[in-house]
């Protein structure tokens, strides 16, 4: 019975001491992903030790590269909105700037060659007509979209009556469009070409909301984006495009004449400054003018006289 009551105590110290054995192994074992990252992190060379500046150099170089796309494509946009549709209108443009920085200093250099003026005077004045030079064919362009824009926008509402009278004979929206670029050559040349590109690329398998957006990318006007998708909604839901284009002409023509009694009400305010310039000081001579010289006359000459 003694002996029986001794074993107990090593049974109890032999359990315990297993328990905590158990424990420590399981606690201090290391998970794969433990042992895979570490084993990746010995047996990385110094060479290893590069990829991240690797891949910065990498992320720096392919951000400047869509940068420098997305300017190539600012730039096709910009010769696009001014009328330039061909394919090598950018390479026109690029030495245009070229010419336009290099004739002057040829010009300047010659000037100061033939003539007295210092040479440094000479360049130092032709590298600013030269910088003025690289800048005009962006204003140029500027100024070519903005009458586009004006002549397309004059002749939006017409062109949408004659779209309208044909939907609502029965003509189909690409038909439509066809007949509206050949009504519209001799009045407004311009926004038929704009058309029949239209007829043209919808012929080609084009949407018809498609080839409108890509007209209106290519003026830069939020009037031809609402045409745009006024034809795209029509065509998704299944309405009427005749009364849709309607409404459209409707508000078009409302916007014009808004437009138009804008500007009358502009120019009342336009012309006070010419007639301040021009037309006051003529009015001043004609009637101050006898009077300056009978005073004249009377003072000065009546004077010498005596």
């Amino acid at each position: 019975m003694l002996g029986e009551l001794g074993i107990v105590p090593w049974v109890f110290a032999s359990g315990t001491l297993g328990t905590v054995f158990v424990l420590l192994l399981l606690t201090g074992r290391r998970s794969t992903a433990d042992d895979r990252i570490s084993l990746l992190t010995d047996n990385r060379s110094p060479r290893d030790g590069m990829l991240p500046i690797t891949d910065t150099v990498l992320s720096l170089q392919l951000k400047q590269r869509l940068e420098a796309d997305k300017k190539k494509q600012q730039i096709r946009d910009k010769l696009l909105q001014a009328g330039f549709y061909g394919q090598h209108s950018a390479k026109w443009l690029l030495a245009a700037r070229v010419v336009s920085m290099i004739i002057p200093l040829i010009l300047g250099c010659l000037a100061s060659s033939i003539t007295s003026i210092p040479l440094a005077n000479a360049l130092i004045f032709s590298f600013i007509i030269g910088l003025l030079g690289m800048l005009a064919p962006t204003f140029i362009l500027d100024a070519r979209k903005k009458g586009r824009q004006i002549r397309i926008r004059r002749a939006l509402p017409d062109a949408m009556d004659i779209l309208n009278v044909c939907l609502e004979g029965g003509v189909s929206v690409q038909g439509s469009f066809s007949r509206v670029s050949q009504e519209l050559v001799s009045a407004h040349p311009e926004l038929a070409l704009e058309l029949a590109i239209v007829d043209r690329e919808t012929r080609m398998g084009r949407s018809v909301a498609m080839s409108l957006r890509s007209f209106a990318d290519r003026f830069d006007l939020e009037e031809l984006r609402s045409l745009a998708s006024v034809v795209a909604q029509t065509e998704r839901y299944g309405a009427s495009v005749a009364s849709a284009i309607d409404v459209f002409a409707e508000s078009m023509r409302m916007k014009r004449m808004i437009q138009a009694e804008t500007r009358a009400q502009k120019a009342v305010i336009k012309v006070i400054f010419p007639t301040l310039l021009c037309i006051f000081p003529v009015l001043f001579i004609v009637i101050m003018g006898p009077a300056a010289i009978r005073i004249y006359e009377t003072f000065v000459v009546n004077s010498l006289v005596k």
